[in-house]
């Protein structure tokens, strides 16, 4: 998922209010294209910064461009170029789903006798079968969800902005929706996915954004992101429970131990170790355990963004 991106989306320190509460804070980002994750937790500015983008709130300052677009004077060409699937329920129950997939196509711009065929075509895309003759207020939630990202790119959109899309799903429901959104990605489009589940992320994203309390926490290519330092090793050993755990409480005398994780048979450990791993070695041949593993620590996205959020904190508090 590495190598270079070109700019699909510029913020320039936007700030967007709701009455007396501001929601973005002077947000500055340049989005990439490719697959990026809008990573926060609720509340944290993620819907307001795609509807900002997407021309359904007004910044009070600042400036936002798509694809070189400015988002105020351009609004009509940004439009035809987008495709937005919000996080809220906002289909029309009495339309069946091929009727509300044709009528947003209309609406983006699509003629009719166009919008009809694309309509199915999208709904067969998405894994809607002979339930799209049926009224939507029939559907599941994750039915719903699908007719959602068929009316996003029943237009064949650039740019895609997804809201929360596996929202309310199972797990298999939001599997096969991380596999759609890998689809289109292969059909060179740009895509920003924002959602509070970060494992999703992990899986599709090529790039992540964090945001918290409607400011830029840190961004980077994922990748980059998940190297992790490199002085934390993990540790894996297997043998009898008093010896694992007698090579534990050494390996704390020695080393920072960050982390334990206890399983079935095994010890996992995550330690910080700039040197070599011949103590290591040696400490497990003395403790009279099998060392299964030791390599470096890959971070998971929900540490990179525990990491990022508690150190801006911090930040704010000296």
């Amino acid at each position: 998922m590495s190598g270079e991106s070109k700019t699909t989306i510029s913020s320039k320190n936007v700030t967007v209010n709701y009455g007396r509460i501001t929601a973005l804070h002077d947000f500055s980002v340049d989005v990439p294209s490719g697959i990026v994750g809008l990573l926060g937790p609720n509340g944290a500015g993620k819907s307001t910064f795609i509807k900002a983008i997407v021309g359904l709130l007004e910044p009070a300052s600042g400036r936002i461009t798509i694809a070189g677009k400015d988002s105020r004077t351009e609004g009509d060409i940004i439009r035809d170029m987008i495709g937005y699937m919000p996080e809220n329920d906002c289909l029309i129950d009495t339309f069946t789903a091929v009727e509300l997939v044709s009528y947003m196509g209309q609406i983006s711009g699509m003629r009719r006798m166009d919008a009809m065929p694309r309509s199915h075509e999208m709904l067969d895309f998405v894994g809607i079968g002979e339930e799209r003759y049926r009224p939507i207020s029939s559907y599941s939630t994750g039915m719903k969800q699908r007719v959602k990202l068929a009316q996003a790119i029943v237009h064949d959109p650039k740019i895609l902005f997804l809201d929360e899309p596996t929202n309310g799903m199972d797990p298999q429901g939001r599997e096969e929706m991380l596999n759609l959104v890998k689809k289109i990605r292969a059909s060179d489009k740009s895509i920003l996915v924002s959602t509070h589940i970060l494992d999703d992320l992990e899986k599709i994203s090529d790039h992540a954004i964090i945001i918290n309390d409607g400011r830029l926490v840190t961004q980077g290519n994922l990748d980059t992101l998940l190297e992790g330092s490199e002085s934390l090793r993990v540790v894996k050993v297997r043998g009898q429970s008093e010896s694992m755990e007698n090579f534990v409480r050494t390996l704390g005398t020695a080393f920072e131990v960050r982390d334990v994780t206890r399983e079935s048979g095994q010890i996992s450990a995550v330690i910080l170790n700039s040197d070599d791993g011949n103590p290591i070695f040696k400490l497990s041949r003395e403790c009279n355990v099998q060392l299964r593993a030791y390599y470096p620590h890959r971070a998971t996205l929900e540490d990179v963004f525990v990491s990022a959020v508690e150190g801006k904190k911090q930040k704010g508090a000296v």
